[in-house]
Parts: C-alpha cells; sequence; structure tokens
C-alpha cells in the first residue's frame, strides 16, 4: 500500500485541545450568539466546535506492513458481537409475548418490507426470524468461533410487559414470567460460557399498546414507562448484568420511523399522505406506504393533545427525539440511585451517525478545504452531537439550537441535571459510513449563506450544509458515484476504513473530560454487494480518488465479489469482502488506541447472524453466520470465513490472558 498521508483533511480535533466539549455549568453565557449581521456563525467561534488538525496522521490503509505500529489493544478489551431482539429472536406471540410496533406494522403494511417470496407470510416480519428463542444454543456456538467475550443483545419490552406498563404492586412486578425466564437463561448461558453478556433495553421495538394509547415516544409519559420497565430489568438482571444500553441509535428510531420512509415502524414518514386517509382509495397498495394509526399524544405535559388517527404531523421526529432523550436519562437516574453501588454496573446510551469527511477535488481550493472541516465538524454536531451532547453536557449543541429556532424543543432545568453526565460511565456508537461535507452551493454555484436569526427553523436549519457518502442520488437512494469508498450491499452504505478512526477522534476529543471508561463501538459492519446493490467496476469512483491522489480508498472490486444466492459456496460463504471491511475497520481502530490515543473499549460486530434486516426483509445480509430462512426449516447457522478472520484478529491484535 502506498504512503499518503492524507488525515490532514479527515480528524475533526483540535491540536491545541482547545475545543473540547466540556459538561457546562449549571448557568452558562451563550457563547454562540449570532454574529453581528444576523447570520447563525458556522465558524468555530463557538466554545464546543472542534477544528480539523492541520498536523498529519497516517491512516491504516497508508503504511505498508513493515511500517504498521505493533501496540495491541489491552486484555481487558471488550470484543464480540451484536444482534436485536426482533431481528432474531421470532416467538412473536409466544409464551405471552404482546406485539411491538414492529409486529403490528408490518403485517398491517407488509408492503413496506422487500421479501424473496411473497406466498411466505413470515418473509416480511419477524415472526420467525432466527428463532433464537429456541435456538439461543446454536447463536452461543458462533460466538465460540469468533472468541467473543461479549454479546451485545437486546431485550424485547413487550415479551416482559405486554401492554408496555411496567408496575411493583406489594413487592410483586406484573411482569410476563416466562418472557424473563428466557433472559435469564440467555444471560446465564452467555455467563457459563466466559461471555460477559451486554444489554441493551430499547432496541426500535416499541411495545405496540403504548403507541395505541398515546402515541408512544410522542408523548412525554413514554419516559416513566421506559424509566419503569428499565427499573425491573435491573432489579431481574442486574446480579449478572454489569453493562446496559439505556437506547439503540435514537436518530434511526424517530427519525426513521417518524419522518422518513416507509422504512422503519410506526411508518410515520411525511414523504406522501396515509393513503389510507385518501377520500378515494381505488388503486391504491394500502398494504403500504405511510401509517395513520396511533393514540392521542402530548409532546409534553401541557402541551396540547393531538388527535388519534391523525396524519403524520411535522416535527414528530424531534419530539420522538426529545421524550426519547429523557427517557434515556430517566433510567439512568433509577439504575444510580437504586442498584449501581451495589451491582457496580456500567450504564450508557448508544448513538450512530456518520464520520464527516471535508470534500475535496482537484479543484478545490485551501481557502475552501478549511471551510469544509468545519462544515464537517457542523454536520457532525447535526447527525451525533444532537443525540451524544444531551447525554453528556446536558443540552443540545449550541449550533443545532441556534438553528432550530423555535423548533428546537428545549430541556428544562431538572431535565438538563439529568441529562448532564447520563452516559458518562461509557458512550457506544455504531458506525457504518462517512459522509463528504462542505457548504452547499446553489444552481449557480453560489455558497448558501447559514439561515439568520429570523430564518431558523428546521426547514431552513441545513439549508447550507451538504453531507452525503455519494455525490448524488438516484431514485430508491441509488447513489450516484463518486463514492466515499465502494458500494457495500446498502444503498447508504460504503467501505470507507478511515470511517472509524476519524469519528472516535471526533467523539473522543469531544467528550474525554467527562467520559470516564471511554468509547465502545456497539455495532459495526456491512452487508455485502448483492443482486440489489452493488457498483462493481467503479470507474467514477476510481478516477475521483485518483484525481486526489488517493486511489486506493475508491476500493473498488469486480462482478466476482457480488453475492450469488443461488451459490452460497460463492461470495456468501467466503465472504471476502466483509472480511477486508473487518480488516480495514479494525486496523483503523487499532491506531485510535494505539496512536491517537482514544479510549476506546471495545468493538462488537453487527451482525453474529444473518437476520430480519427491518425494511429489507431477509433480502439483505450482514451476519457473520448464514441462514437460509426460505427454505431451511431448521434455520441452520452455517458460520462464514469472516467469523473466523475475526477470531484470528482478535487472538493477533488483542493482548491475550
Amino acid at each position: 500500500m502506498k504512503s499518503l498521508t492524507i488525515f490532514t483533511t479527515l480528524l475533526a480535533v483540535t491540536a491545541a485541545k482547545k475545543c473540547i466539549v466540556k459538561a457546562p455549568a449549571d448557568d452558562v453565557t451563550d457563547v454562540n450568539a449570532p454574529a453581528a449581521d444576523g447570520n447563525i456563525a458556522s465558524d468555530d467561534e463557538a466554545a464546543n466546535v472542534d477544528e480539523p488538525i492541520a498536523d498529519d496522521i497516517d491512516s491504516a490503509d497508508e503504511k505498508s506492513d513493515a511500517e504498521a505500529p505493533k501496540g495491541k489493544l489491552p486484555a481487558s478489551f471488550k470484543w464480540g458481537a451484536a444482534t436485536a431482539a426482533y431481528q432474531v429472536e421470532g416467538a412473536w406471540d409466544t409464551d405471552g409475548r404482546g406485539e411491538s410496533v414492529w409486529d403490528y406494522f408490518t403485517h398491517l403494511y407488509p408492503k413496506n418490507v422487500e421479501s424473496g417470496d411473497r406466498t411466505n407470510p413470515d418473509s416480511t416480519n419477524g415472526n420467525v426470524a432466527c428463532d433464537s428463542y429456541h435456538k439461543f444454543d446454536e447463536d452461543v456456538k458462533m460466538m465460540k468461533i469468533m472468541k467473543a467475550n461479549h454479546y451485545r443483545f437486546s431485550i424485547s419490552w413487550s415479551r416482559l410487559f405486554p401492554d408496555g406498563v411496567a408496575k411493583k404492586v406489594n413487592g410483586k412486578w406484573n411482569v410476563n414470567e416466562k418472557g424473563a425466564e428466557y433472559y435469564d437463561m440467555m444471560i446465564d448461558t452467555l455467563i457459563e460460557n466466559d461471555i460477559t453478556p451486554l444489554a441493551t433495553l430499547y432496541h426500535w421495538d416499541l411495545p405496540y399498546a403504548l403507541h395505541e394509547k398515546y402515541g408512544g415516544w410522542l408523548d412525554y409519559r413514554s419516559q416513566d414507562d421506559f424509566a419503569k420497565y428499565a427499573e425491573f430489568c435491573f432489579e431481574r438482571f442486574g446480579d449478572r448484568v454489569k453493562g446496559w444500553i439505556t437506547i439503540n441509535e435514537p436518530w434511526v428510531n424517530c427519525v426513521g420511523g417518524y419522518k422518513n420512509g416507509p422504512g422503519k415502524a410506526p411508518y410515520r414518514c411525511t414523504g406522501e399522505a396515509p393513503r389510507k386517509l385518501q377520500n378515494d382509495t381505488t388503486g391504491l397498495d394500502l398494504e403500504g406506504g405511510c401509517s395513520y394509526e396511533i393514540g392521542p399524544s402530548q409532546y409534553y405535559k401541557g402541551a396540547e393533545v393531538l388527535p388519534a388517527d391523525r396524519a403524520p404531523q411535522r416535527l414528530e421526529e424531534v419530539w420522538c427525539s426529545h421524550n426519547i432523550l429523557i427517557a434515556h436519562a430517566k433510567a439512568v437516574n433509577v439504575y444510580r440511585k437504586k442498584f449501581q453501588k451495589k451491582q457496580k454496573g456500567l450504564i450508557g446510551i448508544t448513538v450512530d451517525g456518520e464520520a464527516q469527511i471535508p470534500w475535496e477535488d482537484e479543484n478545490t481550493t485551501p481557502e475552501e478545504l478549511e471551510n469544509n472541516k468545519k462544515y464537517a465538524n457542523l454536520a457532525a454536531e447535526f447527525r451525533i452531537g444532537w443525540y451524544s451532547d444531551p447525554p453528556m453536557t446536558g443540552d443540545y449543541p449550541e449550533s443545532v439550537k441556534q438553528r432550530m429556532g423555535k423548533d428546537m424543543p428545549v430541556f428544562t432545568a431538572e431535565e438538563k441535571k439529568l441529562l448532564k453526565g447520563s452516559s458518562s460511565d461509557f458512550l457506544g456508537w455504531n458506525t457504518y459510513t462517512a459522509h463528504w461535507a462542505e457548504q452547499a452551493k446553489d444552481e449557480d454555484g453560489k455558497l448558501i449563506e447559514p439561515p439568520t436569526e429570523e430564518e431558523a427553523s428546521y426547514e431552513n436549519s441545513k439549508k447550507d450544509m451538504w453531507d452525503d457518502n455519494c455525490r448524488g442520488r438516484a431514485p430508491g437512494w441509488v447513489c450516484i458515484p463518486p463514492t466515499l469508498g465502494s458500494q457495500a450491499g446498502s444503498s447508504w452504505n460504503t467501505k470507507y476504513g478511515p470511517t472509524i478512526r476519524v469519528g472516535l477522534n471526533w467523539l473522543y476529543n469531544r467528550y474525554k473530560s467527562i467520559l470516564k471508561n471511554g468509547i465502545i463501538i456497539t455495532e459495526n459492519g456491512c452487508a455485502q454487494p448483492n443482486y440489489k446493490v452493488s457498483r462493481a467496476n467503479d470507474q467514477v469512483t476510481i478516477d475521483y480518488f485518483k484525481s486526489i491522489g488517493k486511489e486506493e480508498y475508491a476500493d473498488a472490486y469486480d462482478e466476482s465479489i457480488i453475492e450469488d444466492e443461488s451459490n452460497i459456496e460463492g461470495t456468501i460463504l467466503h465472504d471476502t469482502y466483509r472480511i477486508d471491511w473487518y480488516k480495514q475497520y479494525l486496523e483503523n481502530l487499532r491506531l485510535a488506541y494505539v496512536e491517537d490515543g482514544v479510549d476506546v473499549r471495545g468493538y462488537m460486530a453487527w451482525s453474529l447472524i444473518d437476520n430480519f434486516e427491518w425494511e429489507n426483509g431477509y433480502e439483505t445480509r450482514f451476519g457473520m453466520t448464514y441462514i437460509d430462512f426460505y427454505n431451511d426449516k431448521e434455520l441452520t447457522r452455517i458460520p462464514k470465513d469472516s467469523l473466523t478472520y475475526l477470531a484470528e484478529w482478535f487472538t493477533e491484535n488483542v493482548e491475550q490472558e
């Protein structure tokens, strides 16, 4: 590999460390006030803006084997794989489990989920999935192959409390005991196999009863219902579970479920009006599209009560996010006050979001590149900081608040107090692709100015910002090249190894004065190029990276890499693209620890097994273990080469006890 130094334009941290975010005092001066001309600043004048460093840092892909440092990750490094309850458990109505929003809405709108066989009623939902409810021992065998010392799984809220409401009366919980016994079995089995459980309380499967009752996360009452459910989990499982994640990816849950789509349940998307509410539904496919079914909702106590069964409303995703962050903080408060001292566990939140790379091409001037670095940081504050700042500092980033104006919900003083430091034990980050970022231009090529104070709103908040991992989008969200790395098997995902190092540096330099136990990569992985999504021999991307002197980052591949479902003995089982993904990303993680001093404590590969991939159904495979969902009633687990590769990487790159 060629020796190049490109991190001048990649890492969004400061050499002087002058812009580290610290937990603010209760009363702080607004240092991000609008400039005199009324424009909201987009540069690094704000106290919590991290300007990219001017020093060169070598990327993992830039070093020859002889040059590469040999430092290893510590023996305490958390190593394993991740799954989520709805994606793997199945047994959707077994042993007293209640419906989640995913059960209800995939049954009501099956056309919102891809399927390779619509004659199979289980092909568009998690009714059976991987049947881990009955086959967990088989999953553990796969963990042992990769030498996992941790397993990240999620608990199904509606399996424990079918109506979503946890109550304790006269010392007894109203729990579905069969559901609790299942998680007891899981946890005990892991520990018996020297695998440490890392439990997520919520991975998008809200009990449908709460959606029907008050609109789920759109209502402030969800905060306390979640905290009470969490309290039961701490009490029942906390003697054995020492690592807790409250919420998985609030951005995806809220933006995917309450704005974009229809992609994520409950399909409250704003791209089209719900078909069922049309005056004339003749010829409309009522098994797909946006939903309207919902309970009456209050965004906050004292707010207007929105009627039941209404079309999606403006700002639903913003209020979902607001309530889910407060719910996280309330659950953490319960744990710290009642359980943490005795149980000696740790608790945090998992956010997602793309590391932001300043856009450059052969015509980019040094001044333009510096400006794009500032916009890369700004894009990261919107995409990641919106969700990671509140659990650290107690409030949203100043840039987000200013640009959103009156559309931004405001935390009360009490809520800020609860939020501040609520993920200081550790921060989970799910990382996949990176985005380029720059100041947007109009049709005439003129830079679009930031919104003024008067213009500040949801719609205008990013009017001057562009970020994506390709330079354009075709219908179906298909990337128009060049792409930031090679096109993986999901339209939103590209393989670009420095992603993980850039993001780890951004997060750590932002929060290292607050974090006590570092950052855990709680998801990372890919679907391989497949029959739906691929871009072999991508000459446009090759030519782009060649034009800026970084040809190796095109990461091109030929047709032989593309998965063929009729031949699992090809690249499905011998998954060389996925292996190279892990090789690149893990090496960049190692360098973040060894060279950059980032306190990264763990890595959970996504995913242990092929599973129900949300709106993509069983047509997109992220697993390191193959399952034939359409033809094998036994759902046999067959390890792919990547599972063995990760075991080898762990042995070679993590100190062994």
